[in-house]
Parts: C-alpha cells; structure tokens; sequence
C-alpha cells in the first residue's frame, strides 16, 4: 500500500530532533493521560459522558504480545506505545464502559515497520453482559478473537491481512505523528482500514478490510480548554462515514478534538504527565479534579 511505504520514507527523513522529542518525552517514566468530554450516540439517542486516552510506552514480548515481566534480550521484546481509550456514557438507568487498547511499534524489527499495530484488544461492559475482542498481529496476518454474549456473535475468530492494511484503531496514534510526519498539509492517501472495534460493535458488523482516504489539512487556530492552539485537521472517510481529529500542531501533537459523524464528538477538558500505576492511594485522589474526572 502507497500510504505505509509514504510512512516509512518520511520516518527516514525525519531530523534527529523529532527522534529526540520521542526519546526524551515517551521514556520519562510517565504517561500521557487526556480527558474529554463525550457526546456518544446510542440507541438513537445522544448521551453525554467522558473519554480518557491513557498513552504510555512499554516492552512487549514477541512471540506472547503481552509486556514481560522480566528483562529480556533485545532479540526477544519489542518497544511498543500502547493507548488505552475509555468511553464511560449512560444510557437511561443503565451504564456503558467501552475500553479499547492499541499497541503499536515504536521501533523496527525483521518483517515489524515502525507504527505498525501489534496488537489491539476491546471490552464493552453494560447492563446486558459483557463483550471481548482480541487482535494479534501474527506474521502477515491479523489474527482476531471475539467473545459476546449474544448467541449471533458466540464466540468466533477471523484473520485479514496485515500486508498493506492498517488498523482505525492504531490510526489515533499515527495521526499524532510523534515519530515523524505521515502527510504532508493538503495530502491524502487511499488506505486498506480494519474498521474500529468499538464501531463494528456498535453497528453489529463484521470483520471486513474497507478502503478509506486519509487526509491532513492545512493548520488552523483553535480555541480549546487549554487555551489558543494551532491545530492540524486529520480526516479518515469511507463512503458511508468519516472521521475528523483535531491533532495539536506543536510537539507531542495532542488530540485536541474529534468528531465520527453523527456518531460520537468531543473536545478536551484537561492533559497531564502522571505516573498513574503509582497512584492509587485515596491520597491521589485530588488529581481527578485536576484531570476534571466525574
């Protein structure tokens, strides 16, 4: 696909500044954590509740997907940025959870392209039951696992293609471009897309590799919680929807904003660097308000 070979030669080009930015930010020892304030459509209704992207860098194990619990040889693990994505709505007397977790290469390895998803896992808890679904890149393909409480759904498994195919849900982590530019302003690119998890689920549909335009805007001024910032336009279209992500212009290139149609929107609240796992204390808890957390 055009899209990934454009993203590796523009990876390659990067100045050693952009490299720089990445080393000394993404391996900190914190986690990036913004929150939002959601307006999901479910049922046919609206529901206003709150969206969290937790983004943070970590090791994972090749041949398991999953970050080890011991130091390992660098031939072993790989250097992923994982995002974990927090939709919390209501819908009448009962609540949703969804929970989307996307891990994508922050390195190269034998056949592994920088920003390349290697794994992708989704939850959704409501009243109903629960649903899981798991995709692990394997050699060429992605391998995906899914468990529903609705006997339609059952338990099931698929495999697409992962040569020229990229993932909507790793798509939140390339556009903020921590590695180097995926477009240039004004350029689009026709993609092989896995649509979303949360999406597929929402409208009940299968596991089927669609083609999308990807494309960056020109940047423009906008006002935010945070205040004034200039902003870049990313936009994902199939024929029957589209995406648009308002991404920050200056470095770490933070989603200020989103808008999936009729579908879902939403507009930052807060952003902090917090070493969240070492927080659990009732003693922490100040930093909800800070973070502006129901």
């Amino acid at each position: 696909m055009k899209y990934l070979l454009l993203f590796f030669i523009v990876i390659s080009l990067t100045p050693l500044t952009q490299a720089d930015n990445f080393s000394q930010l993404w391996y900190d020892g914190t986690a990036e954590i913004s929150t939002y304030r959601l307006k999901e459509m479910r049922y046919g209704q609206e529901r206003v509740g709150t969206r969290v992207m937790v983004f943070v860098t970590e090791p994972m194990r090749l041949t398991t997907h999953i970050k080890p619990d011991v130091s390992l040889p660098q031939e072993q693990k790989i250097s992923v940025i994982k995002l974990n994505d927090i939709r919390k709505f209501s819908t009448g007397i009962y609540d949703y959870s969804v929970m989307s977790s996307v891990f994508a290469a922050v390195e190269k390895k034998p056949a592994i392209e920088l920003g390349a998803t290697m794994k992708l896992s989704f939850t959704c808890q409501e009243w109903c039951g629960t649903v899981f679904e798991q995709v692990l890149r394997q050699d060429k393909k992605y391998q995906g696992y899914i468990n529903s409480y609705f006997e339609s759904e059952g338990k099931g498994k698929y495999q697409v293609s992962a040569e020229e195919v990229e993932t909507e849900d790793n798509l939140w982590l390339l556009v903020r471009e921590l590695q180097g530019p995926i477009l240039k302003e004004g350029e689009s690119q026709k993609i092989r897309l896995l649509p979303s998890m949360w999406l597929r689920r929402k409208w009940h549909q299968k596991a089927e590799i669609q083609i999308a335009t990807l494309s960056k805007k020109k940047s423009s001024l906008m006002r935010t919680a945070l205040g004034a910032k200039e902003v870049s336009l990313f936009t994902w279209e199939f024929p029957h929807r589209k995406t648009e992500v308002w991404v920050e212009k200056a470095y770490p290139h933070r989603i200020l904003g989103w808008k999936e149609g009729k579908s879902s929107e939403g507009f930052i609240l807060a952003s902090s660097r917090e070493t969240y796992w070492q927080q659990s204390a009732n003693k922490f808890s100040y930093l909800r308000d800070k973070l502006e957390l129901d």
